[in-house]
């Protein structure tokens, strides 16, 4: 073959044709893959998170999914002053811009308040006691000081009542420490006069006392 027909053959109508059928081809998958893309990422799109703070949590969760949202509901809360079942924080705050399908996480107000085991903190200082307390959840009130040594935690109290280590407390209910003022009574058998003393050293040179 020379090479004058070796042109005349790769310049054919239908090498070109085929050549620009797969040019076309190739351009119309990449616009499809690119169109498709921007869809299912909703690209330039956005929702404006509404607030549901005080809704019910079927109101709320409906009126998010509405908007092309997702929801959940991730924690609970107790105020007593509410009624149950009402959204109390959203985690995404209201009027922030997101894309759909977004997880929208909420907080509802229970009817009761969570109680927590207690924990024995009970002959430990009283600072570990009361950063210990407020770690897990628990409130705490006033410290109430006795005789004892100084901040050693002697007990726990709700309203005056003692509460002991692993009894499930309300997070409502404020905890009083009990710890020690520092004021300890020394207790002495025998007379500490310099009499006592001068007898027992005397009875001890005498071999009383092994």
């Amino acid at each position: 073959m020379t090479f004058r027909e070796f042109y005349q053959k790769i310049s054919s109508r239908i090498v070109w044709g085929n050549l620009l059928a797969m040019f076309l081809l190739s351009v119309a998958i990449i616009v499809g893959l690119l169109a498709y893309l921007s869809h299912y990422t909703h690209h330039g799109e956005t929702i404006t998170v509404p607030s549901v703070v005080g809704l019910r949590s079927d109101v709320a969760q409906e009126k998010l999914e509405a908007l092309g949202l997702r929801t959940e509901i991730s924690d609970t809360g107790h105020i007593t002053t509410m009624a149950p079942d009402i959204i109390l924080e959203q985690h995404i705050e209201a009027g922030t811009e997101v894309k759909a399908n977004r997880l929208v996480r909420l907080t509802i107000n229970s009817a009761q308040a969570r109680t927590i085991p207690l924990p024995n903190v009970v002959d430990g200082s009283l600072r570990e006691a009361e950063m210990r307390l407020k770690a897990i959840g628990f409130r705490l009130g006033d410290v109430k000081r006795v005789d004892g040594d100084l901040d050693l935690v002697m007990r726990l109290e709700i309203r005056g009542r003692e509460v002991r280590y692993g009894e499930r407390i309300s997070v409502e209910d404020p905890i009083t420490i009990v710890a020690g003022n520092g004021i300890t009574e020394d207790t002495f058998i025998g007379d500490d006069s310099l009499e006592w003393v001068i007898e027992q050293e005397t009875e001890f040179d005498q071999g009383i006392y092994e």
